[in-house]
């Protein structure tokens, strides 16, 4: 019988399609991530470090208007009301996790 986990993709960003991507506090920002292997069950949220562990409160959902494939992920992200905005210098990681794993990050997420 197969190992389960062989059977999960490699899933991987290879980039946003805006770099970066400018949220503002308490608005929904639409933006795309490019990249491979992505499936319905992964969570994409926001990070402060490239390894995924320091969640950020901005909200990250599938944008339902548009069609996903597993190249293409669209998202709409929504920071907190009262997030601080991000230093240009340093910005924010886009993250997925499938089964409580980190999968893969991407920096180039800025809350304005």
């Amino acid at each position: 019988m197969p190992d389960k986990s062989a059977a999960q993709p490699e899933i991987k960003i290879k980039y946003l399609s805006d770099e970066p991507v400018k949220a503002p506090t308490f608005k929904s920002t639409y933006f795309k991530l490019g990249g491979s292997g992505f499936v319905q069950d992964m969570v994409v949220y926001i990070s402060t470090k490239q390894d995924g562990s320091d969640k950020v409160d901005v909200e990250v959902l599938p944008d339902d208007k548009v069609v996903s494939t597993d190249k293409v992920w669209p998202v709409v992200a929504k920071p907190a009301f009262g997030l601080k905005p991000t230093d240009p210098k340093k910005p924010l990681w886009v993250a997925i996790k499938l089964n409580n794993q980190v999968k893969d990050t991407y920096e180039g997420f800025l809350v304005v």
